[in-house]
């Protein structure tokens, strides 16, 4: 029996999760599960990297003990996190302070309108939208603030965690598709865009490709977690994104395929391709591309997504003075009728902490939805205007792809959210396939099993994975009725 850990990093929670891999079953659970909350320091949004990664390690120790009492034999460790976030190690081997966190970012106009080329030509070569949270116009701001010396070592987070484990510098390809410094038509650094970019005395590491084996666990986390020796490191598709979307098949053009939702913090939208979408019509569509596990192309649209509904959940907790009960909202939400009108789950005011509720009623009387007079009415409004944006991003992936969806899988946490599924299946007139909710976690354990040379190919790991696991939950769209909201109604303001 073969054991893999996944340190599954997300922008609200952490987890370390085991798979085992049996001659004829895969089996995950979770572990060990931390709080993932930003510090602010000096005025600055932070990611607490040094409590994250201690409570990594506990995670870890967990799993050694575990396999140790199982009798199982631990094969590898694969961390996989959110896009865009770096940290920089110095020439030394020393990180910086101060791992800034995309949420908090303050990138001028200035350093957006002042780098060397145009968003066209940007995305033309990465398939990345021009976003204040990308990694180069972080970079950027960074430079401007005199945070790094030349020569730092520029690692996302993901490497960053790899390195932590190994003391091994290096980059994995999926999670660099996220800084808008890769060019696509090579999967390599663009020397020519970190140049513009005014990020040429940076150093950018290697790239290597999912489930290629970066080292194994340095003497003093060995130690720390308890290991009688080193455990191997595999760069796994250290985007979560990636991670979780690794079940999917890529799409050759005129092909039938299944609409893709990955459903968490964030929400990514679209398909699994083979092949980048790198024409304006993508970019005005607001799609951008990024690499996915063995080859796929992910062409998404980059929602706001459940972040938002934990941030309602954080301010009425506060109100009360106690943890609120989530199913209990969700099944008074249920009893709600839908409402024509649905807000921009895009716009920018959700991006930040804050009084989320309060944002959501605004925005709802902003184009005409019936004011939420409860927290369930709140919770309906949200997630009717995720499941509307879903079946927009949807429609216009087929529309500039010429791909045809048959159907719609969610993974990752939404596809536990029954309403969430049933909207969405409402909105697109198409039959959902909820799970695996595990998705990322079970992404980084596959990736490593492949990466191991325990199993030949991905799909033999989901086929193994599905068989042992069990069926998928189904949801079909509910008969029409004159209530049926179609498309989304944003409000006048043109929103990022």
């Amino acid at each position: 029996m073969k054991a893999y850990a996944a340190v599954d990093l997300g922008a609200s929670s952490g987890r370390v999760m085991l798979g085992v891999l049996g001659a004829d079953s895969l089996a995950l659970r979770e572990i060990y599960r931390f709080t993932n909350a930003p510090v602010t320091v000096g005025g600055r949004l932070l990611w607490d990297v040094q409590r994250l990664f201690a409570e990594t390690l506990s995670g870890l120790r967990r799993i050694v003990e575990i396999v140790r009492r199982e009798d199982l034999e631990l094969c590898g460790i694969g961390v996989d996190s959110w896009g865009v976030d770096y940290g920089l190690v110095t020439t030394d081997g020393v990180l910086r302070p101060h791992v800034g966190h995309h949420r908090g970012v303050d990138t001028s106009d200035a350093i957006l309108a002042n780098r060397g080329v145009t968003p066209s030509d940007a995305y033309a070569r990465t398939g990345v939208l021009d976003q204040s949270i990308n990694t180069a116009f972080q970079l950027m701001a960074d430079i401007r603030a005199g945070r790094h010396e030349r020569g730092d070592s520029i690692l996302l987070i993901p490497d960053l965690w790899v390195y932590l484990l190994t003391s091994t510098i290096g980059a994995e390809l999926t999670i660099a598709s996220t800084t808008q410094l890769l060019d696509r038509g090579t999967d390599d650094w663009s020397a020519e865009l970190i140049e513009r970019h005014g990020l040429s005395g940076l150093h950018f590491p290697a790239l290597q490709r999912p489930g290629t084996l970066a080292g194994v666990t340095s003497s003093a986390v060995t130690d720390k977690i308890g290991a009688s020796a080193p455990i191997p490191v595999y760069r796994v598709a250290g985007h979560d994104t990636a991670s979780a979307l690794a079940i999917a098949e890529p799409a050759a053009s005129g092909e039938v395929t299944t609409g893709l939702v990955s459903s968490g913090s964030w929400s990514l939208v679209g398909l699994a391709l083979d092949a980048p979408v790198l024409t304006e019509d993508a970019r005005l569509a607001g799609f951008t591309n990024e690499l996915g596990a063995y080859g796929q192309s992910l062409f998404v649209h980059n929602l706001n997504g459940m972040w938002i509904l934990q941030e309602c959940l954080r301010v009425w907790g506060e109100e009360d003075d106690g943890a609120i009960n989530l199913e209990s909202l969700l099944r008074d939400a249920r009893q709600g009728r839908s409402a024509e009108r649905v807000f921009d789950v895009g716009d920018k005011r959700l991006l930040a902490p804050g009084d989320m509720p309060a944002r959501i009623v605004a925005m709802c009387a902003e184009v005409q939805r019936p004011e939420p007079r409860s927290r369930a009415d709140v919770v309906r409004a949200l997630l009717e205007s995720l499941a509307s944006a879903y079946a927009t991003a949807l429609d216009s992936a087929q529309r500039i792809t010429g791909r045809s969806i048959h159907s719609v899988r969610i993974v990752g946490g939404g596809s536990r959210n029954r309403l969430l599924c049933q909207l969405t299946a409402d909105r697109t007139r198409l039959r959902v396939i909820a799970g695996p909710r595990e998705a990322s976690s079970l992404g980084n354990v596959a990736v490593q099993i492949v990466g191991s040379g325990a199993r030949a190919t991905l799909a033999d790991v989901y086929a193994i994975f599905e068989a042992d696991a069990g069926g998928y939950a189904i949801y079909l769209p509910s008969p029409p009725t004159h209530q049926q909201p179609i498309g989304i109604a944003t409000s006048p303001e043109d929103h990022q």
